[in-house]
């Protein structure tokens, strides 16, 4: 396995202090709306296509 650099190794702590100072906020995460309109889209599309082909 490749050793890791140091410019790597900064990158990783770099990150690490992004994650840490965004802390329990809600942005990028999903919600029930969000899942919702996954499921209708998944549906929509399902029933689109199968009615296409038959």
């Amino acid at each position: 396995m490749e050793r890791l650099s140091a410019d790597w190794l900064a990158e990783i702590d770099r990150r690490a202090e992004v994650y840490e100072a965004i802390g329990e906020e809600a942005e990028g995460r999903m919600t029930v709306i969000d899942y919702l309109g996954i499921a209708a889209l998944m549906l929509f599309l399902t029933i689109g296509f199968w009615t296409w082909v038959a």
